[in-house]
């Protein structure tokens, strides 16, 4: 054999090494975009499963306690009517549940819920603003949560106040304020 022959064998050697390698990188990159999208799945399910127990959480004293039951409509109804310990009992509630949907609408907007999943979980925050309790608690205390939250109660109070509900037409016509920005 010459060295010609020889040197052509070595480069097609080579070459046929280099396709294999880039074959086997394709596949490799395959392999961890099918992993990635798995990791995906099984994040967003795990993030919807803690949604979901908080939300339970949440929920779950004030169906099973029907004197907490009792409270919480009743401070919903008129909060100026509490004590000092209901005023107490009502804020740390209030907290907790403004706090539960900034977390979901931080979830929704990391990508961490579908947005469907976020739909519903908008309506039933709509139908607890449309308890003026809930609004005045709110709008006497948007300092304690991020702009997030204020700019989704600003556009469902607006959409309240669209349907007629009386506290969000009274908000709107006071100049719409939550937090410092006025509806736009």
């Amino acid at each position: 054999m010459s060295m010609d022959i020889l040197g052509n064998l070595g480069e097609f050697i080579g070459a046929l090494g280099v396709v294999f390698s880039l074959l086997l990188v394709a596949r490799q990159m395959r392999l961890g975009h099918e992993q990635t999208r798995r990791n995906t799945r099984s994040v967003r399910a795990a993030t919807f499963n803690s949604m979901v127990e908080n939300s339970i959480r949440l929920l779950e004293h004030v169906f099973r306690d029907s004197e907490l039951a009792d409270f919480v409509a009743r401070a919903a109804e008129d909060p100026d009517r509490l004590d000092a310990g209901e005023r107490l009992r009502w804020d740390s509630y209030m907290t907790a549940g403004f706090r539960h949907f900034s977390n979901l609408l931080y979830q929704r907007e990391t990508g961490a819920m579908e947005e469907k999943m976020w739909e519903s979980y908008r309506r039933s925050f709509k139908d607890h603003l449309r308890n003026e309790g809930w609004v005045r608690w709110y709008l006497a205390n948007p300092h304690l949560f991020d702009e997030r939250l204020a700019d989704e109660v600003r556009c469902i109070l607006r959409e309240l106040a669209n349907e007629g509900v009386p506290h969000a037409v009274k908000w709107k016509a006071d100049g719409g304020r939550v937090g410092f920005r006025a509806v736009v």
